[in-house]
Formats: C-alpha cells, structure tokens, sequence
C-alpha cells in the first residue's frame, strides 16, 4: 500500500455498480491491496481483504452464501461486514469459533454508479469521489487496467489528455486558457478546443469555440473531464476513477454522458458521422492503450504545479512552451 493511504485514510472509488452482480465476486487492487468485493441477496455491497486468514488463499474465488463469502479451500465462511468468520465446517456446533478468526473489512459505500472503499487510519470521513458526479442521459461506462503508473496517468491528464481519451469531431489544442487553480484538493485546468473540419489547425487558431476542463486530484480522488462551449455550457461528462493496482500500472474505471441538447451545438457533419456509423455514436472514448512514444515525447507543462505547487502564469501559453529541459523542469 502506498505512504498516502498508510498515514491519511481516502475514500477511493474502484469499481462500478455493473461489475459487482448480486451473489458474485470481484477481485480489485487498489493501491497496492488486494480487495474482493461482493454483493449479498439484498443487493448490498462488501469489502474484505481478498486473502482467508487460515491459509492466505483468494477469497475472490469462493462462493458468495447467506452468512457471507466462502473461503474455496477449506470452506471457512466470513461475514462481509464485519470479516468475522461465522462458520467452519469442521468444527464441533459447540465449539466457539475464535475472535482473531477474521477477515479484514473495509467500509464501503455505493453511490451514483461507483463502488467506493475507505482505505487507510482512521473512521470514514469527507466526501465520496463521486458525490457530484450526476448523471443526465444514456450513460458509457468501462473499466481497464492501464500499464502506466498513477502518476504519470495524472500529470498526463494535465499536459496531453488527448493521449488518454478522445470525443469525436473534436481536437484538443496544447492552448491553456488560463492558469491552472486549486479547487477542493483538485488542480484544474481549462485548454482550447476545436470542431474538426472547421478552418486552420491549431496552430493559427485565434478562437476556440470548445473548452476541455480536467480536474486532477492532489492526492485521493477521481478525475473529472469536461468538454463545454466557450460559453461554458456542458457538452460532455467524464469522471475516471485512478488507482494503483502492480507492476506500475494503474486500475480505472468510468463514467461518462452527453448532456441534454449537446447535439445541437455539433457541426453538421459530425451529427451525421454520429448517425451513420455506429462506432462513433459514442460521446468519448477513453482509450486502454497507451502510445508509449507519445507519452514520452510530451512536454511536461502544467503537471509541475501538481507536483509540486510552485509554478504559475501558463495563461495564453502552449504545451509546447514549456519542455523538460526548461529551468522550471530542471528545478524538480
């Protein structure tokens, strides 16, 4: 587990509502620790460390029964509230099962389609991730494993989103349109945007009809991405749910619409692309591959202010301005 969730507990949403079907295992890591999440007869949802603390085997392989979740070895079954093992198959009916015979819980909470865990010290506490994420119309929604580090995933959500999702018709400009600001332990970030088709590239645009929003978390938290007019209407909602899962990639999951009367604010030929070809009907599309080339070759730019909360006036500049080898990089 990493230093942040051993010293300051965080609430972290790790997977979605669909993943978890009632009576069925899941297996998840979040930063670093192993999870099973399970949904019992009644629909609720629980968490225990995914290891049977007899012999240290998968409990996301058993069986999900009325008294809790059954370890696939030797049958030991644990109460997925509290991870108290509630029966053992070879014990005597009047014997006790131990106390330290346990599984351990974690609290969980289900909210506007994500299944969040409260990892870390201390009682549950502060808002879930997805507290403000609410859904409008038809909804997208995925989950992947991404082999790129948590890190990384976020400050390159700050310096080149375009290579971590895309919206159809639409092209991301390195343009930022204004400094980037801390709101609510989330550093945000506004950069132009523009409809494909429509006059010169980026590189001699002057107006950007569309603004991409992304909201980055400082440390615990779930990305959010906006795609709105420049009159700061919303077209498109994203939110991407990050964590650490081995080997330095990161586990992710998301939720995402196109807001009510977005259509009509799209070129022509980008809603009758929608309307003839099935696979761009989707209003984003968050991508599972990563151009590793692409990634490396990306200047770092506002991803410094995460990092470390010291550099400021990007207004008016291009990713481009500002390279690794500037002094404000070399000063990491």
């Amino acid at each position: 587990m990493t230093s942040h969730v051993m010293t300051q507990g965080a609430w972290w949403a790790v997977a979605l509502r669909e993943q978890v079907p009632v009576e069925k295992t899941l297996a998840v890591v979040c930063e670093g620790m192993d999870i099973v999440l399970f949904r019992d007869a009644r629909g609720a949802v629980h968490a225990l460390e995914d290891r049977c603390p007899h012999r240290r085997v998968l409990l996301s392989d058993g069986v999900v029964l009325p008294g809790g979740l059954q370890c696939p070895y030797h049958g030991w079954t644990f109460d997925g509230a509290s991870g108290r093992c509630t029966d053992i198959p070879n014990l005597r009916r009047d014997e006790t099962i131990p106390a330290k015979y346990k599984a351990q819980a974690f609290p969980v909470e289900e909210l506007n389609g994500f299944i969040h865990v409260w990892l870390g010290p201390g009682e549950p506490a502060g808002a879930l991730p997805s507290a403000d994420y609410l859904p409008g119309q038809r909804e997208r929604f995925g989950h992947a494993v991404v082999a790129i580090s948590r890190r990384h995933y976020l400050d390159i959500m700050l310096d080149g989103p375009q290579h971590l999702l895309a919206f159809p018709g639409v092209q991301i400009t390195d343009f930022f349109m204004g400094d980037a600001r801390r709101e609510h332990g989330h550093l945000v970030l506004d950069r132009g945007a523009i409809w494909r088709g429509r006059g010169p590239g980026p590189a001699f645009v002057r107006d950007h009809p569309l603004v991409l929003r992304t909201r980055v978390p400082q440390a615990a938290g779930a990305i959010t991405v906006e795609l709105l007019t420049a009159q700061e209407l919303p077209l498109v909602t994203v939110r991407i749910a990050a964590s650490s899962h081995r080997r330095g990639t990161i586990a992710i999951c998301w939720r995402g619409y196109c807001h009510a009367g977005a259509s009509v604010q799209e070129p022509w030929r980008v809603r009758l692309r929608r309307a003839i070809c099935p696979y761009v009907r989707a209003p984003f599309t968050v991508h599972t591959q990563i151009d590793g080339a692409a990634i490396a070759a990306l200047p770092v730019a506002p991803s410094l202010e995460r990092r470390r909360g010291g550099i400021a006036g990007l207004s008016g500049m291009g990713a481009g301005d500002l390279h690794a080898d500037s002094p404000a990089c070399q000063a990491r």
